[in-house]
């Protein structure tokens, strides 16, 4: 029976300080150039190492006892923050000319992608064990002849000191989770070769592309270091080799604590150093909140940090954007909450854009759009939207939010009526309630409700009917000719459509409900944003030209707020273009995606209400139930998010996966299966199902 180290595993909260510059390039360990390559190739190396490291352990957490699998899951964040911060160095490294991008992108296809589908699981466990066996040796090497005092930056210096203390203490972790599943010698020996065979090999090829990129090799000192220090008979090859042979000992155990005192001393001054980040005088300036201030916000923080500490996922931060993917927590996993429902986020044309403008214009404009901040990319980008629309013009705001407060505001006041339906969004509610007119909630979708609602108002009063085209947490899709006929009826009514997730989505080339329903023209305010299927952030109104002068004139979230900065008009403005081209085939592609995945949701079981676009709720009924559902799904590589009160009623909790055309078939099958066993997971934990 396994048992769990004496030595408890903390959650340090390291960061690299983004205020202390450092660079990679030059000779940065005490003038050594083979060393100093070495720890770049190693930089290069680790986020796909540590995920490959957590996703193999993943497999193996529901076979383990509770003791060592709160363990493994603080072994899994200090590896996340590992991929995390080396990914930092890796930036740098790719500004300084040093990424190694092809051999990165290579060594991942090869390992990643073509040798772990292929080798089965247990080998895979003992591959990971024995990957952090020889990160261990490397970091005792280091920490135990203090060869990071070499470090000439403090930062890099914190970086290796904190990440080799850390995968010293991994070592017996991992072996553990192996020992717990197999404690065959040759299934060892085989991980240990196999460690040997890439991670060792490719540590090696690294750091000699970066002599041969940097020219160091070049110099005697390269050489006269390798012969020297790394393979003297004290060097780093050496000991590699000692450890391994020790590792297939019949017997041998990994044991933390025969390096607990050069364990104790790393931390002591990594302590000494800051662990999180240097501490600095203004971090401690905020002055406390007034009392009254203070209990106002108790509930809302009380709530929010039961709900992060019972489940880590919720509000984590993304590392990086691939595609259909992210990279979580030191883990790749299928996006589900995503709206790029297009995959138009970096784009290689839209990227050619926002650098194009950034280099012309700079990150920002002088002012407000009236008083010096209006600058020709606004003007080109207003008139794309409206011909893309075919309006006669638009205009732009800070963000979707805004344009919804800012347009209804300014287009009805006291002795006025809303019509809203009560799903709206919250920019719309709000927006009802600044305008100070007579706000009537319809039920949603619900056409009769509409029609009695709009007959019980007086013929000369101003009437606003606000909806929105694909309702945000139901995918539900308005009955937009319904509607019309309804606002047909009432001479001094207008209708208000916010599209935000009906553009690249509705529509045979994805212009919206309008091309849906074929009714180009019909809405009187037509309100979309710039940061669903247009990759970016703001929002518009487009419409007539008297409408859009007005809003231009009277709109207080245009006049007094400031612009779309240039990068982003840039960015939107070649979205719309593209749009234009390859709409239809993407639209294409994504509807089919969201067919397929409904049906095969249908198929196990699923409830998904009556979404009929890109957004496809998984109901479940229980803030409970969602939670665990979206933390399960989480740690089978699956990115969703829970949707509970008060974004939706209470009673009608759930998942909200969002479909892109960007998902393959086989993704998307993952996905449902990936349900279906949290689904099974769940329902065996009692507590839940009360």
């Amino acid at each position: 029976m396994t048992t769990t180290t004496m030595h408890a595993l903390q959650k340090r909260p390291f960061r690299l300080d983004t205020n202390e510059m450092f660079s990679t390039s030059g000779d940065w360990y005490g003038g050594n150039p083979l060393t100093t390559q070495l720890l770049n190739a190693y930089s290069v190396l680790v986020p796909g190492g540590e995920r490959f490291i957590i996703r193999t352990c993943r497999k193996y957490l529901s076979r383990i006892g509770p003791a060592l699998k709160e363990e493994v899951e603080r072994v899994f964040f200090q590896e996340g923050a590992h991929s995390r911060e080396h990914e930092r160095v890796l930036k740098t490294m790719r500004a300084d000319g040093l990424s190694l991008d092809v051999f990165r992108k290579l060594v991942e296809w090869f390992s990643y992608r073509l040798l772990e589908p292929l080798t089965p699981l247990p080998l895979r466990l003992a591959t990971a064990a024995a990957i952090e066996h020889h990160n261990a040796v490397i970091a005792t090497f280091f920490l135990n002849r203090e060869l990071l005092e070499g470090v000439r930056n403090g930062e890099l210096r914190r970086l290796f000191l904190w990440h080799f203390a850390e995968e010293i203490e991994h070592k017996e972790t991992v072996f553990k989770v192996l020992e717990s599943v197999s404690r065959s010698w040759l299934l060892r020996a085989a991980g240990l070769f196999l460690s040997l065979g890439t991670f060792l090999f490719y540590l090696a090829v690294g750091t000699l592309l970066l002599g041969l990129k940097t020219r160091s090799v070049l110099a005697a000192g390269f050489w006269s270091e390798l012969f020297s220090q790394a393979c003297g008979r004290m060097g780093l090859f050496p000991a590699v080799l000692k450890e391994s042979l020790r590792y297939l000992k019949p017997q041998f155990h990994p044991d933390v604590e025969e390096s607990g005192t050069l364990l104790a001393s790393a931390l002591a001054e990594l302590e000494h150093l800051g662990v999180e980040r240097p501490s600095r005088e203004t971090h401690a300036l905020s002055r406390p909140l007034p009392p009254k201030f203070g209990r106002k916000m108790t509930r809302t923080m009380d709530r929010f940090h039961d709900l992060q500490s019972r489940h880590q996922f919720f509000f984590s931060r993304i590392d990086e954007y691939e595609g259909a993917w992210i990279h979580h927590e030191g883990q790749r996993k299928l996006n589900f909450c995503t709206y790029s429902y297009l995959g138009l986020l970096h784009h290689p044309r839209i990227d050619d854009a926002a650098k194009t403008a950034l280099e012309r214009h700079g990150t920002g404009t002088h002012g407000v759009r009236l008083l010096g901040g209006n600058l020709e990319i606004h003007e080109q980008l207003e008139s794309g939207i409206a011909a893309f629309f075919r309006r006669e013009a638009a205009i732009t705001f800070s963000s979707g939010f805004m344009t919804n407060l800012a347009a209804i505001r300014a287009l009805v006041g006291k002795g006025d009526y809303v019509l809203s339906d009560e799903l709206n969004h919250a920019s719309i509610v709000d927006g009802c309630r600044f305008s100070e007119a007579k706000v009537l909630t319809f039920r949603h979708n619900d056409m009769m409700d509409l029609a009695c609602k709009l007959d019980s108002l007086p013929n000369d009063v101003r009437i606003l009917i606000v909806i929105e085209a694909v309702y945000s947490m139901d995918g539900h899709i308005a009955p937009l000719n319904q509607v019309i006929e309804l606002r047909n009826r009432h001479q001094n009514a207008i209708l208000m459509v916010d599209e935000a997730h009906s553009l690249g989505v509705l529509g045979a080339h994805g212009r919206g409900i309008e091309e849906h329903f074929d009714c180009l023209g019909q809405i009187d305010v037509l309100m979309g944003t710039l940061s669903k299927t247009i990759p970016c952030q703001g929002g518009y109104i487009t419409g007539s030209q008297e409408l859009i002068t007005y809003l231009r004139y009277n709109a207080r979230g245009f006049i007094f707020s400031a612009p779309l900065s240039p990068v982003t008009a840039a960015v939107a403005q070649a979205a719309f273009k593209l749009l234009e081209i390859e709409g239809a085939t993407r639209c294409k592609q994504l509807m089919s995606n969201v067919r397929y995945f409904v049906r095969r949701l249908h198929e196990e079981g699923f409830d998904t209400g009556d979404t009929g676009a890109a957004i496809v709720p998984v109901l479940l009924g229980r803030e409970t139930l969602a939670f665990a559902m979206a933390g399960q799904c989480n740690v089978e590589g699956i990115y969703v998010m829970p949707v509970i009160y008060p974004a939706v009623p209470k009673g009608t909790e759930r998942l909200r996966m969002n479909v892109t055309c960007d998902h393959r078939r086989e993704e998307l099958d993952y996905a449902v299966s990936a349900l279906v066993r949290a689904r099974t997971a769940v329902e065996e934990r009692p507590l839940l199902n009360q």
